[in-house]
């Protein structure tokens, strides 16, 4: 059988009656569950194994990443999906090839490269998570099902596993955390974050679907989110969420700009600036009770130490942060940057890693293009709610990556539904996908 015939025939498969949308409602789920799940859900925190360096991953998160993309790769090749190729932009293939150097230059290359991989991995099942519902109807019932489920999921585990749901006294890590809820998520901080896009989605929900599911999620989430104790998120929830009705409000593309980059530069002028300037340290110190933003300052002292030492390119994609001999050269008298497990701010992460080059591709993928997509798509073609939702997350995305090391992060859902997020107001700019969410 040729190539051609075994695609027909699998794109005819597809075809029938009731088969193509539970097949598209499988790979969405699936997509949605391996994002928020992970292959590990409800990590022990007493292990003593956390504390290991973990340069190789998770080989089950591994294999699951790849079957899960080569299923979607062949859904898309069977349908014909020439929409995934708009999220294959110039920008996005600079950044890729430029992370590609950076590996190649990395004292552990292997593991940047691998890293590498699943970054693409993540880009595209981002495009195919938007790509799969037949319609907007579809799309929101099955977002609906998704975040019911992960809430169900979270309070199940404060309820019936507390040990391995709420950070606990025991925790080998950071003890001082008990009492935060955690849910299935490893840190108070992922399920924050989580609760954050949970939030947006149930707006979302809310305005397109059902108030019930949407209040309910939105109640829900925000509960957690406030037990988490997670101050980033949320700090910058209510911030996203206000900035981005301003956004929309505006017509002036340069205070659209104004808006869209005013927080996240005030964020790194106070965190980044205070380490790097003292008149900016004497400022924080008198605006904050903390002006070590909870000891982050120590790190962003030592990414940019080392930032100094690779500026161009780095130490490579995600081949940092927790390789052994950075972990295994910390004593009690150095700084704990040697043991973080990230820059804990985004822009800084991606440089120690990628150089300025790489920050500089990086946030033209992840602020310009987005920026210039809406700008240039007509009203009358976007679905004002799905639009909106897009914004939301896009925001709050760049506000939470001036405290966590969000941008081009394989494992967060905050990265994965940015990614999608800034995927769809590129998509938008196309009638095609446009008649298919109207």
């Amino acid at each position: 059988m040729t190539s051609a015939s075994l695609e027909d025939w699998g794109a005819h498969a597809l075809d029938a009656p009731g088969n193509e949308r539970l097949i598209r409602s499988v790979l969405f789920l699936a997509i949605f569950f391996q994002l928020w799940l992970t292959a590990s859900p409800f990590p022990d925190l007493s292990d003593p194994k956390t504390l290991q360096p973990d340069a190789e991953g998770n080989l089950i998160s591994q294999i699951l990443a790849v079957i899960v993309t080569g299923t979607l790769a062949g859904f898309a090749v069977a349908k014909r999906l020439r929409l995934v190729l708009t999220a294959i932009t110039p920008i996005l293939v600079l950044t890729f090839l430029w992370f590609a150097l950076s590996a190649g230059l990395s004292l552990h290359a292997g593991l940047a490269a691998r890293r590498l991989v699943l970054a693409t991995f993540v880009i595209f099942q981002a495009a195919m998570f938007l790509l799969l519902p037949q319609d907007r109807n579809h799309f929101v019932r099955l977002l609906t099902f998704g975040s019911l489920a992960v809430l169900v999921l979270c309070y199940a585990g404060v309820i019936f596993a507390p040990g391995l749901s709420i950070h606990q006294s025991t925790d080998i890590a950071e003890p001082q955390l008990a009492g935060n809820w955690r849910g299935f998520f490893a840190h108070k901080n992922g399920a924050g974050a989580g609760m954050g896009i949970l939030v947006i989605s149930g707006i979302y929900i809310f305005r397109t679907f059902s108030r019930m599911a949407g209040s309910l999620i939105v109640g829900l989430a925000a509960v957690f989110l406030v037990f988490t104790e997670s101050k980033s998120p949320i700090m910058l929830l209510p911030l996203a969420l206000v900035f981005s009705a301003v956004f929309m409000r505006f017509r002036s593309r340069f205070m659209k700009f104004i808006i869209a980059i005013s927080v996240p530069a005030i964020i790194c002028f106070l965190t980044i600036g205070s380490v790097a300037f003292d008149t900016v340290y004497v400022l924080v110190e008198k605006l904050m009770s903390d002006p070590t933003f909870t000891g982050r300052n120590d790190i962003w002292e030592f990414a940019l130490d080392h930032i100094k030492q690779r500026p161009l390119v780095g130490f490579g994609y995600q081949a940092f942060w927790g390789t052994p001999e950075l972990v295994n050269s910390w004593i009690w008298t150095e700084s704990w940057g040697y043991r973080a497990s990230d820059a804990h701010n985004g822009y800084l992460n991606i440089t120690v890693m990628t150089g300025l080059v790489g920050l500089a591709l990086a946030l033209g993928w992840a602020f310009v293009q987005p920026f210039r997509d809406h700008l240039r798509t007509p009203a009358a073609r976007v679905d004002p709610a799905l639009n909106m939702m897009f914004v939301q997350i896009w925001l709050f995305g760049l506000y939470l990556s001036g405290f966590e090391s969000e941008l081009f992060n394989n494992g967060s859902v905050v990265w994965f539904m940015t990614a999608a997020a800034i995927i769809g107001l590129r998509l938008q700019t196309t009638s095609e996908y446009a008649g298919e969410t109207a």
